[in-house]
């Protein structure tokens, strides 16, 4: 038996099971705040007792709520994630919040109720982006660390797209109880995953505590601490405004996309759902995508993707005709921007720990010290968040007042000013100090 435990801890410890207990974590998260986008214009009708004429502005209004929960908590659970070394009972805290957002939107009878839940998935979010892109990075290894955050980018980018596709389908075919049967599901096997993490440097902690120093917490020492303001870095800011510009396009997108293409083609909920996968199928492709691109340097990789992006966010105003063409024109679309999207966030994901270690050095912080990934992290999921608030408000204003072709023209300037942006934060690198040249040869290899 004591050999079975030492096993069974020793599997649950490793970074290959937290690495999947993570991803799954990231991918339900994502679910289900995604399965609701296309059944909510029906929700706000039938639940919400809302106007017909008002189902976008308070589509709009819902969406954005998460986004500000979720900037409201981040910063919060990035310090904690940097000060304590437990992690389990927030990740925990974090599924109660998303269980408690579920039972809402079942039960919601108002629209109140529907702003209640945004808010509890919208905390469940800042607790699993941050929290679980934090312990995916440390318990990587150098080798696999850009693989295993693709895997991580992945999970988040599946569970947004995947929602849609699912919501839409089994809403229409089930209705709202049917629609959010899947995620009850998938929540169930999610707090099995996240309750069965062991992290070892806890255990080792509990140890000493109880053997020598009753009196030591679990806190890391101030002294190799940096706050939020020294990673206000030029690289770091580059990489959290490319999230935000992610966060916002895809949230915007989430927004308009089912409503346009129900009063353009005449879309059932279904058809609204489905017309997500062209978005979906390339995140499949983000594990080969880091492994090919390591041939080539992050900056050219972020800035193409994003500079390539524009054409196809632009072209989408020209679909707009209830056509055949029009039709698979915007799938085609939409597909080509979901492969420029994956590219370019599985790159930024893992380059996040790489821009810590960068700035740490400069402060004479070593890798065996480093307890900034929380904090950077958190700034990443603000950034994701503030685009989960603008994205919404906006795109659904300049849809509403302008037209979708306008909005389209917006989306696709905006990539353009985010490759321009990624092109001039990345040559701001800090110079090298002698004390730390071994160290930043390895991440100016990553970074550049």
């Amino acid at each position: 038996m004591g050999v079975q435990n030492v096993f069974a801890r020793k599997t649950r410890s490793s970074s290959t099971f937290i690495l999947v207990a993570l991803c799954f974590a990231l991918f339900t998260d994502t679910f289900v705040y995604g399965i609701i986008v296309p059944i909510l214009p029906f929700l706000l009708i039938s639940h919400g007792n809302t106007d017909s004429n008002d189902v976008q502005k308070w589509s709009s209004v819902l969406l954005a709520t998460y986004g500000l929960a979720l900037l409201l908590g981040s910063p919060a659970v990035g310090y904690f994630c940097d000060k304590y070394r437990t992690r389990k009972a927030p990740l925990v805290c974090g599924f109660v919040a998303m269980a408690l957002a579920t039972i809402l939107f079942i039960s919601a009878s108002n629209i109140w109720v529907l702003l209640l839940a945004r808010v509890c998935q919208g905390l469940s979010g800042a607790v699993v982006g941050v929290l679980g892109l934090s312990m995916i990075a440390e318990t990587s290894s150098p080798e696999h660390l850009g693989s295993n955050m693709a895997c991580g980018s992945a999970s988040l980018t599946w569970g947004m797209l995947c929602g849609p596709m699912t919501g839409g389908f089994l809403f229409s075919q089930f209705g709202t109880v049917g629609a959010f049967g899947v995620p009850m599901a998938l929540l169930v096997v999610d707090i099995v995953l996240r309750m069965l993490i062991v992290q070892e440097d806890e255990d080792e902690t509990k140890f000493y505590q109880q053997e020598d120093s009753p009196l030591l917490d679990n806190s890391i020492s101030e002294n190799t601490s940096l706050s939020f303001y020294h990673f206000l870095h030029p690289i770091m800011l580059g990489l959290v405004f490319s999230v935000l510009v992610i966060s916002s396009i895809l949230s915007a997108i989430e927004t308009t996309l089912p409503l346009y293409v129900l009063d353009t083609y005449h879309w059932s909920s279904l058809g609204a759902g489905l017309v997500f996968l062209p978005l979906t199928i390339p995140s499949v492709l983000s594990i080969p995508i880091a492994h090919f691109v390591r041939h080539f340097t992050p900056r050219t990789v972020v800035v193409t993707g994003f500079l390539l992006m524009t054409v196809p966010m632009i072209a989408l105003r020209w679909t707009e005709a209830n056509t055949v063409h029009h039709q698979v024109a915007i799938i085609s679309l939409l597909f080509i921007v979901g492969v420029c999207l994956t590219t370019v966030q599985a790159i930024i994901m893992g380059d996040v720990s790489n821009a810590v270690r960068k700035i740490e050095s400069l402060h004479c912080i070593t890798e065996e010290n480093s307890s900034g990934l929380g904090r950077a992290y958190a700034l990443c999921n603000m950034a994701f968040a503030a685009g989960q608030t603008l994205g919404p408000m906006a795109g659904g204003f300049i849809k509403r007042e302008f037209g979708w072709g306008v909005m389209t023209l917006v989306l696709g300037i905006l990539c353009l000013v985010a490759g321009l942006s990624s092109f001039f934060s990345m040559l701001a690198a800090p110079p090298k100090k002698g004390k730390n040249k071994a160290n930043e040869n390895d991440v100016e290899g990553v970074l550049f």
